[in-house]
């Protein structure tokens, strides 16, 4: 019997992957798509936003961009030769989806560009140039 180390931290990675597929089990139970998983980061000019959005076609994706906010929905959908009784294996989720993802600074909607390339969704938006300080120096009297 060999003897194996104590280390408290060995079955967070367990813990971890166990966790991540516990938030998507409503999903699965409901028949749903999990969420995408997602990228952002800044850069001097732009927030950009990558989400992987495999199989979905681009006529099936909907983005809304506010000045806080982006918004991605869409659905997948089953082959029409795909039948439940006839799977060896299915594995792959169906149906809608939906997340947003909050900004990590104020950006101008309005001049958002999005590509969708290899099941990879890639949002540039120019951010908001920091405005003045509304205030002004008063003299004292």
């Amino acid at each position: 019997m060999a003897l194996i180390p104590w280390n408290p931290f060995r079955d967070l990675d367990n813990v971890n992957r166990d966790f991540g597929s516990f938030f998507d089990f409503p999903n699965r139970f409901l028949g749903g798509m999990s969420t995408p998983k997602v990228d952002v980061y800044q850069t001097e000019k732009d927030v950009v936003v990558k989400a992987e959005i495999p199989g979905v076609s681009k006529e099936d994706l909907n983005l809304y961009v506010d000045e806080n906010s982006v918004r991605l929905s869409g659905q997948t959908r089953k082959e029409n030769e795909f039948k439940e009784e006839n799977a060896y294996r299915a594995e792959r989720m169906y149906g809608s989806f939906s997340r947003v993802i909050p900004m990590p600074t104020e950006v101008k909607s309005d001049e958002t560009q999005a590509e969708y390339k290899d099941g990879i969704l890639t949002v540039r938006i120019p951010k908001m140039q920091p405005s003045k300080p509304k205030g002004r120096r008063i003299d004292i009297q």
